[in-house]
């Protein structure tokens, strides 16, 4: 057995080398020799023009620590999770359309509704996931964060008193990138932007009015998961209200 084992490996390693023979390794974009105002500019371009992107980021203040992990399209889909800070809990999100799914845990219907109606709801949802549409108030404003067109927009826009000044090289999970740092009157930010292949945007980390952030960017252009949950795992918000 061990010599068939072996032989299998032996063949399956030669495969795999035969196939990487003809992969190309990354080939750099020359980014990192332009000045930091059209590193800056590349990378607000290629964020612009992505169909979708999945953004994993955290926010750091006085009240603790918020999380995201999302992926999300201009068509507005989306799927993934919000962290609230201190011990406010987590929230699954899935959105379709005009469609929203919630699936809150324990700890953050507590956080949201004070007193024992937070525990009530708890334990009437039980791990459900709350189902409702985009014009009901508390499902719109989580699915606020699903627009991904919107934060293109916001993204673009930069303050009249930008001071862009370009830094060193860097790493973001395992992809190399180039830095620039942007300052204005009230906010310091560091962009890394990736020197192989399209010169996107793979992280953004900064400060602003006490509050401390950082955003990675990868999987730009790939389909946002189509599945929903299923009508026996969800409850109907407006059987609730």
């Amino acid at each position: 057995m061990s010599g068939l084992r072996g032989a299998a490996l032996g063949l399956a390693a030669g495969a795999l080398g035969g196939l990487l023979t003809g992969v190309a390794a990354p080939q750099g974009n020359g980014v990192e020799d332009d000045s930091a105002q059209v590193i800056v500019q590349k990378a607000r371009k290629a964020l612009d023009e992505a169909k979708s992107v999945r953004m994993q980021a955290q926010v750091e203040d006085a009240a603790g620590t918020t999380t995201l992990d999302l992926r999300f399209d201009v068509d507005g889909n989306c799927t993934g999770a919000v962290g609230l800070p201190g011990n406010g809990g987590h929230a699954d999100i899935v959105k379709r359309g005009e469609d929203v799914w919630l699936k809150p845990d324990a700890k953050f219907f507590q956080s949201q509704i004070p007193g024992a109606s937070g525990k009530d709801a708890a334990e009437l949802i039980n791990g459900r996931w709350i189902h409702g549409s985009t014009r009901n108030a508390l499902l719109h404003e989580f699915s606020e964060v699903c627009d991904l067109s919107g934060f293109q927009r916001k993204y673009a826009s930069r303050p009249a008193s930008e001071s862009l000044a370009k830094g060193g090289k860097a790493t973001v999970d395992g992809a190399k990138a180039i830095t620039v740092t942007s300052r204005s009157e009230d906010e310091s930010s560091t962009y890394y932007v990736a020197t192989e292949g399209k010169p996107r945007l793979l992280r953004v980390e900064g400060r602003q009015d006490g509050q401390k952030g950082k955003a990675d960017f990868s999987d730009y252009d790939k389909p946002v998961p189509a599945g929903t949950p299923r009508p026996g795992e969800s409850v109907d918000l407006s059987q609730l209200q």
